[in-house]
């Protein structure tokens, strides 16, 4: 017990360290490129309900580029007119202005300063600065309610890869507009300065994350019949303080919750392990297995050793196609440099019928063309359909694991249900508002409070990803299948081990593959493989996997291409533009490359 509770405080402490240290250097980290020093923002609106509007981006190059680019979209009725663009500092412009969109609604620049998409501009020691000013004219921008006119505009939107260290935003209003209701979003942004002259108001924002908006709501009661085109009648000034009063709890909700929430995560865990853990002794002590332990398909060792008898990973979809491989199921398909580009589905047979049937479905010609299917799987049917049927597999794999009983899982079950709800589920859905549709406007929060909420996410997902033998009694047979397949892990991962105990025929190299796939660590063995043998094998696995060493990872990509497409379409399935947080107008995104 003393050795799992000081080891759950160090893995804590080191967790929590190495968080404080993603969070305080996190721009650093990820602005591999470019950094953005300074932005501005102008607008001055007009009495017709018309805006006109000056950007200004300041780039500062780190590494070769060969382009910037700026992109803004709106939403209708609001158009965009009179778009243009000014470098105010910076090298020539050598390859011209392209516009990936350019229309009424949205444009998308990119500014091209090389010669060509195949050279790049060097950059200096010190970073190379290009300024950019973008102006251009909106019309139907305000927004007319019951009794009610507002201004609700992103200054910055999301989709910028850096984060923004200066953000000076300027909003002039016409002479008669009365005095604004203010609100911006998201809670918690760092403002330096504020200055309010008359109708002009200004503000500097700082140290705004990456993929983070900014938007400004300044609302104007009983202003009405200004001209716009833009009307929102099914909404009055007082939904809207509510919209706001609402927000503004849910976040100091946030806030407040997490401090709760830490003694709680780390408490209940080490209750747990003492009601419910404790592992049984066997008589094994072997250091290595240097042959495959069980006959076992790779999906259920996937399955039962690495998820710990939960349902198999993408790891296991790559290991059963690369056993089909093997069994002549399967035939690669290459291109002229032996990458391996598709698959020929031979033969199906009943272990893995809804898998091959998952991919079959998108066969051209007899041929499963990864590339056209990573395209094929952004379409919302077509990732439907494929989740649907490598789910049904990977349930029928599952229930065969469950069948065999080789792990007591009660003291698992419920310390992983309470990782998962308290430590994780509960943390994001303060965070996200629990009758909030989407995670707009609590970027700033969120980061506010993750010294404590973190904290309590870490130890959950600390909880959830610790072997099921930390929870549960694995009983004596479950045990041993378990040590005996890590031992084989650690054999094939072992250069030293396996360049003094090879296998006797190459041929094996297709298992030792197939099983590194479903443990994954294919990888290493790959490595091994390449290391032991200077020219490939011409085993079918091995081959394939020699002459493409990214084949295991592309076999595991698939299925949560197909997720994320799906994820994607519920999260952009509402639309509360106008009215709820982050429903501001435009916002910029901005880029280099």
């Amino acid at each position: 017990m003393a050795r799992f509770v000081k080891t759950a405080i160090i893995v804590a402490f080191l967790a929590f360290v190495t968080f404080g240290i993603i969070v305080g250097f996190i721009d650093r980290l990820t602005s591999s490129i470019f950094e953005l020093p300074e932005r501005t923002y102008s607008i001055v609106v007009g009495q017709d309900g018309s805006a006109n509007v000056t950007e200004t981006v300041t780039y500062k190059l780190k590494k070769p580029f060969r382009y910037v680019s700026w992109a803004v979209d709106f939403q209708r009725p609001t158009k965009i007119s009179d778009f243009s663009y000014q470098i105010l500092e910076g090298p020539s412009l050598q390859g011209g202005a392209f516009y990936e969109t350019k229309n009424d609604n949205s444009i998308d620049l990119r500014l091209v300063f090389s010669k060509s998409m195949n050279e790049y501009i060097q950059v200096p020691d010190q970073g190379l600065i290009i300024k950019v000013a973008f102006s251009y004219r909106l019309e139907d921008l305000l927004i007319e309610g019951q009794d009610f006119t507002q201004l609700f505009v992103k200054y910055i939107g999301t989709g910028t890869t850096v984060s923004t260290k200066s953000l000076k935003v300027r909003v002039a209003f016409p002479e008669r507009f009365p005095k604004p209701i203010v609100y911006h979003h998201p809670w918690g942004l760092q403002v330096k300065g504020q200055a309010i002259t008359s109708n002009i108001y200004e503000y500097e924002f700082r140290n705004i994350p990456k993929d983070c908006f900014v938007e400004g709501r300044f609302v104007f009661p009983n202003l009405l019949n200004t001209g716009t085109q833009y009307m929102m009648k099914s909404i009055n000034l007082s939904q809207i303080k509510d919209i706001e009063r609402s927000y503004s709890i849910r976040t100091l909700l946030i806030t407040v919750g997490s401090i709760a929430y830490l003694l709680f995560v780390v408490a209940i865990p080490i209750f747990l392990y003492r009601k419910f853990g404790r592992e049984q002794s066997i008589q094994y002590d072997s250091l290595y297995e240097r042959e495959i332990p069980y006959n076992d398909p790779p999906e259920v060792v996937n399955a039962i050793v690495k998820k710990i008898c939960s349902q198999p990973d993408d790891d296991a979809i790559a290991a059963s196609l690369l056993n089909c491989v093997k069994t002549g199921d399967i035939e690669l398909i290459e291109n002229d440099v032996r990458e391996v580009i598709g698959m020929k589905i031979i033969r199906i047979s009943q272990q893995n019928k809804d898998l091959l049937e998952a991919f079959k479905i998108f066969e051209k010609d007899g041929i499963v063309d990864f590339k056209t299917l990573k395209k094929l799987l952004k379409n919302q049917n077509n990732a439907q359909r494929f989740l649907k049927m490598v789910d049904r597999w990977r349930s029928d794999v599952h229930k065969k694991v469950n069948e065999k009983g080789y792990l007591i899982t009660t003291g698992n079950t419920l310390a992983k249900f309470f990782g998962f709800i308290f430590g994780i589920l509960i943390p994001i859905f303060i965070i996200v508002g629990l009758s909030s549709a989407t995670t707009a406007g609590y970027e700033i929060v969120f980061r506010y409070s993750m010294m404590l909420m973190g904290i309590s996410i870490v130890i959950g997902l600390i909880v959830v990803l610790m072997k099921k033998t930390v929870f549960s009694r694995w009983n004596s047979e479950g045990l041993l299948y378990y040590l005996r397949w890590k031992n084989f892990e650690k054999f094939i991962t072992d250069f030293s081990a396996l360049s003094t105990y090879p296998p006797q025929s190459v041929v094996l190299w297709d298992d030792y593959i197939v099983y590194a796939t479903a443990l994954g660590v294919a990888k290493e063995v790959i490595n091994n493989l390449k290391k032991l043998y200077p020219q490939p094998p011409s085993s079918p696995v091995a081959s394939s996997v020699y002459h493409s060493p990214v084949l295991v990872a592309e076999l595991s990509s698939f299925r949560n291409i197909a997720s994320s497409t799906v994820s994607a379409s519920s999260s952009g399935g509402s639309h509360s533009g106008g009215s709820h947080v982050g429903g501001g107008s435009g916002g910029s995104r901005v880029g280099a490359g």
